[in-house]
Parts: structure tokens; C-alpha cells; sequence
């Protein structure tokens, strides 16, 4: 019988509080996590590994280049999409009960849970693209897709404003969280990424060597080489991002608790 994490969802928690019961949840539940997503994440990355081989091969030729970022964008939204939601169905069965079980198996998609987290992205997209020019407003939404996705039956437009509101509300740990989770992912996704840029610029340079009529001056093997790279770096950036994700849900969380605290403490008063 699986034993239930002590860090509940549930629970009203200072910005320092999300961080250490989000990394804990992470670092405890790592292996049945990636158990749950391993395939759908190799999928994301061979998809993410071909827009990048893609992208550096194509790069002098711009017309061919924007016709194949456009699909390739459209399917990496979609697979990211979709790897995410493999995680957070193992987040929902933490929010009702307390604990992460193994996975019976490798593959056991949900496919509501797929749906709605797929339909948050597609939703919000044009919301991110508004408030580009006031990019700290950006932060609510992500309660908002949480609140949408781990709510069954929760409306996303109808209760679009209202949600929002109550992410704005917490801005400030939203933002202290989300800024000390990401530092970090960013200083680990460097050391990651180094091989991955290195081969693309290698890539970038032999292609336009060949446009001017010189030898590109690279080996046989290299295309093989980079779409290998890339894969490998989109299969372990996935994992190290997946702690912002823990945290998102743990600041969703939170919120909650402190929102239905603030609605009884109104009933009260009444």
C-alpha cells in the first residue's frame, strides 16, 4: 500500500512554504512521475528535436523555414500539451488523495484530463499574446489554466474574469515563487543546452557555406548527430522544468485555500 505524502495540496502556504513542499513532492515522487510521462515526453522531444534540426538546416532559406516552423510550433504546443497532462493526472490523484501511486503501466493516458489541459493552452494563447506589453499580468493566468484543468467540471470563459481576479490577488508570491523555481531551471537548462546550441550554430554556418557555393566543411554523420542531441536535450529539459509545474500547482493550491478561508471569514461577518 502506498504511503501518503504529508504535503497535502490543501493548505494555506507563504511563498517559502510552495517552494520546499514543492520540491519535496518533486524530488519524493520523481521516478512514479516520469514512469507516468516517459513515452509521451520522448514523443515532445523527437517533435521538438525536429524543429530544431529543421529549423538550423532551413535557416538561409527563409520561405521554407516559416512554412515548416508553422507546423512544427503547432505540434510541439500540441505534445507539450499533452506530456504536461500526463504529469498532472498524477497532481489530480495527489489533490484527492494525498499521495502518488506507481503506475500500473507505461502507457494509461487521461484522456479527460489530456483534453482539458490541451483546451487550456489553445485558450490562452491569444490572452498571453494581449498582455505581452503588460507581461507581469501574465502571471494570473496560470492559475487560471491550473484552476480550469484540475477542476472537473470548471468552465474556462465563463469563469474566466473571476478566476483571474483571485490569481492577481496573489501576485506577489506568484511571482516570488515562480521567479525563484525558474532562476534555477534556468542555470541547470544552460549547462543542458551548451551542446545542443553549439551543433545548431555548427549547422547554421555549413548551410550558409553552401549557399555561396563553398564546402560545408561538416561530416556526414552531423545532421544524425544534432537530431540525436536535441532530443536528448528535450527529453531532460522536460524533467527539469517539471519542478515549475509542481510549483504552479502547489501556488493553485494555496490559493484556494486561502480563497474559501476568505469566503467563510465574509459569511461570518454577515
Amino acid at each position: 500500500m502506498e504511503k501518503k505524502d504529508d504535503n497535502t495540496l490543501m493548505k494555506a502556504r507563504s511563498y517559502r512554504s510552495i517552494l520546499a513542499e514543492g520540491y519535496r513532492l518533486y524530488n519524493g515522487n520523481f521516478r512514479k512521475l516520469f514512469k507516468a510521462s516517459w513515452l509521451m515526453t520522448l514523443v515532445y522531444a523527437i517533435v521538438g528535436s525536429a524543429m530544431g534540426t529543421l529549423g538550423a538546416i532551413q535557416m538561409p532559406n527563409l520561405t521554407a523555414l516559416v512554412m515548416t516552423a508553422v507546423v512544427l510550433i503547432l505540434l510541439a504546443i500540441t505534445t507539450e500539451s499533452l506530456t504536461t497532462a500526463t504529469v498532472l493526472s498524477k497532481l489530480k490523484e495527489h489533490q484527492d488523495t494525498d499521495a502518488i501511486t506507481t503506475p500500473v503501466s507505461w502507457w494509461k493516458p487521461d484522456s479527460r484530463l489530456m483534453g482539458r489541459t490541451l483546451k487550456a493552452v489553445i485558450f490562452t494563447i491569444p490572452l498571453y499574446i494581449i498582455l505581452i506589453p503588460v507581461f507581469p499580468l501574465i502571471l494570473p493566468l496560470y492559475y487560471v489554466i491550473m484552476k480550469y484543468v484540475m477542476t472537473p467540471g470548471h468552465s474556462f470563459w465563463p469563469s474566466l474574469w473571476r478566476d483571474y481576479k483571485r490569481g492577481l490577488r496573489y501576485w506577489g508570491s506568484t511571482f516570488l515563487v515562480l521567479f525563484v523555481s525558474t532562476l534555477l531551471v534556468m542555470l541547470i537548462s544552460i549547462i543542458i543546452l551548451t551542446p545542443a546550441a553549439i551543433l545548431t550554430l555548427a549547422n547554421m554556418q555549413a548551410q550558409q557555406s553552401l549557399l555561396i557555393g563553398d564546402p560545408s566543411g561538416m561530416p556526414s554523420y552531423i545532421l544524425p548527430l544534432t537530431f540525436a542531441t536535441l532530443t536528448l536535450t528535450h527529453f531532460i529539459l522536460f524533467y527539469v522544468v517539471l519542478v515549475v509545474l509542481v510549483h504552479l500547482y502547489y501556488i493553485y493550491g494555496s490559493i484556494e485555500t486561502k480563497e474559501q478561508e476568505r469566503e467563510q471569514q465574509k459569511q461570518n461577518i454577515r
